[in-house]
C-alpha cells in the first residue's frame, strides 16, 4: 500500500504561472440479483446473507407502500426482525386512480422524498444502516435515491414486488422521483448491493399492474430478442405463475449486459429507451390533468403506445417498412395492452412536454428506433437520432388517428 503522498498526480505550469491539476476516482457499481419463488415467506433463513454483514448491527429501514405492506412488507419485516436485526418500516400512501386500480405514481415526488429522509435522519440512522426497498418501481426507485443521497451513499436493498420492477424498475442503477415538469428528472446513478425478486408475490397485483410490467419485457424483447418475444405473446398469459417467472428470467438475462457494458456503446442506453420519449410525455400530462377522459395511464401501457409512435417515426424517416410498423401493433396488441396514445390528448402539450425529456438536446428528442423487431437501426455506431419534433408530432397524429378509427369501428 502506497501513500497518496507517494502517488502525484502530473501538474502543469505554462509561462504565465497558470497552476493546473486535477483527481479523480472511480467506483465500481455492482448490484447482486436472486430471483427466487418464496423468497420472502423464507426470509428468516436467509435474512443474514441478503443483508450485508456490516449492516447487521445497524438500523435497517424498511419502506414500503401501503397496499404492499399487508401483503408482502409485513412478512419481509417479520423475517429480518426474527433474526434479531434492528427493524423500522416507514409506509408511503399508494392512492387509487379514477379506474379503481392503485398507484404510488403521484407519491414519486420530493415531498415524499423529503419526509423519508426526516424520518430516517430522525430515527437513529448512522454509516453503516441500509434502506430496504419494499415494493414497486416507484418505491425502488424513490429509496435508491434516498439511500444515494443519505451520507452520501448507504447500503441499499430492493425487494421488488411488481412485474414492473422485476423486469425493469429495479434492475438498473437509475434512482429517481419526478418533478412539476415531468418524469424521473430528479436523481441519481446508485446500486443496489442485493436485489431480491420473487415472482411468486406477483399475482398479487392486478392483472392490468401485470400488463403494466409486461410492456417492458416486451419493449427489451423488440430491441433484443426475438426469442424472448416469442415467450411473451406465445409462452401463456399474466395470470399463470410459471409464466411470469419466466418472463423474469428471461427480462433480466437481456437486460443485464446492457447495464454492464453500459459504457461501450450508445446502444445499451437507447436501448432500454426505446418508446419511453413518447411515453414519458403522454404518461406524466395523464396523471396532471391531461386526459380527464382517459384518465390516468401507466408507465408500461405509455411505453405500449410510445414504441408504436416510434415506429411510426422510423417508417416516416424511411428507416422501417411499413410491415415492422404493423408487426409493432400486432405484438403489443396480442398481449393485451394499448398500442394508441388516446385521441383525447392535447398533442401541442405532448411536444411541449417532450423538452423535458433527458434525451433532448437542442429541441430535438433523441430517440432509438428499429429497423425490424430485434434490430435496432444505427448510423456509423451510433444508435440515439435526433428526431425533428414536426415528424414527431406526425406520427403521433398518425397513431392518435389509428386509435381514433378502431374505436370508432367498436361502436
Amino acid at each position: 500500500y502506497e501513500l497518496a503522498k507517494d502517488m502525484p498526480i502530473p501538474q502543469d505550469i505554462d509561462q504565465n504561472s497558470k497552476f493546473e491539476a486535477r483527481f479523480e476516482r472511480t467506483k465500481l457499481m455492482r448490484s447482486d440479483v436472486l430471483v427466487e419463488n418464496g423468497a420472502v415467506k423464507n426470509l428468516a433463513a436467509r435474512a443474514l446473507d441478503i443483508i450485508p454483514a456490516k449492516c447487521h448491527r445497524s438500523p435497517l429501514y424498511i419502506v414500503t407502500d401501503s397496499v404492499t405492506d399487508p401483503l408482502v412488507a409485513q412478512d419481509v419485516y417479520d423475517g429480518l426482525l426474527s433474526c434479531g436485526l434492528n427493524v423500522k418500516k416507514f409506509v408511503i400512501t399508494s392512492e387509487t386512480d379514477e379506474s379503481g386500480e392503485t398507484s404510488t405514481e403521484e407519491t414519486k415526488t420530493l415531498q415524499t422524498f423529503s419526509k423519508l429522509a426526516d424520518q430516517v435522519l430522525q430515527s437513529g440512522v448512522d454509516k453503516r444502516s441500509c434502506i430496504i426497498s419494499v415494493g414497486g418501481g416507484v418505491v425502488n426507485n424513490i429509496c435508491g435515491y434516498l439511500a444515494g443521497s443519505i451520507y452520501r451513499g448507504i447500503s441499499l436493498i430492493h425487494f421488488s414486488t411488481t412485474f414492473m420492477g422485476q423486469v425493469d424498475a429495479a434492475i438498473d442503477f437509475k434512482q429517481a422521483v419526478n418533478h412539476c415538469c415531468g418524469k424521473n428528472l430528479l436523481g441519481c446513478y446508485y446500486p443496489a448491493t442485493k436485489i431480491v425478486l420473487d415472482p411468486s408475490v406477483l399475482l398479487t397485483q392486478s392483472t392490468r399492474h401485470r400488463l403494466n410490467g409486461l410492456a417492458e419485457s416486451l419493449k427489451h424483447a423488440m430491441v433484443h430478442s426475438t426469442d424472448l418475444l416469442d415467450f411473451i405473446v406465445n409462452g401463456g398469459s399474466v395470470a399463470d405463475a410459471e409464466y411470469l417467472d419466466g418472463v423474469v428470467r428471461r427480462t433480466i438475462a437481456v437486460k443485464v449486459p446492457t447495464l454492464t457494458h453500459y459504457e461501450a456503446s450508445d446502444f445499451n442506453e437507447m436501448a432500454p429507451q426505446y418508446g419511453h420519449a413518447p411515453a414519458h410525455a403522454v404518461e406524466f400530462l395523464s396523471w396532471h390533468g391531461g386526459c380527464p377522459e382517459h384518465g390516468p395511464i401507466l408507465h408500461g401501457e405509455a411505453v405500449a403506445m410510445g414504441m408504436a409512435v416510434s415506429a411510426e417515426v422510423a417508417y416516416l424517416m424511411g428507416i422501417c417498412s411499413k410491415q415492422v410498423v404493423e408487426d409493432h401493433y400486432r405484438v403489443i396488441e396480442a398481449v393485451n395492452l394499448p398500442s394508441c396514445v388516446p385521441a383525447e390528448m392535447d398533442l401541442d402539450k405532448i411536444i411541449a412536454k417532450l423538452a423535458y425529456d433527458k434525451h433532448t438536446l437542442s429541441g430535438k428528442p433523441t430517440m432509438g428506433l428499429l429497423r425490424s423487431l430485434g434490430d435496432m437501426y444505427e448510423i456509423n455506431g451510433t444508435y440515439g437520432q435526433e428526431i425533428d419534433p414536426e415528424l414527431l408530432r406526425r406520427a403521433f397524429k398518425i397513431n392518435m388517428a389509428r386509435g381514433q378509427s378502431i374505436t370508432k369501428s367498436l361502436n
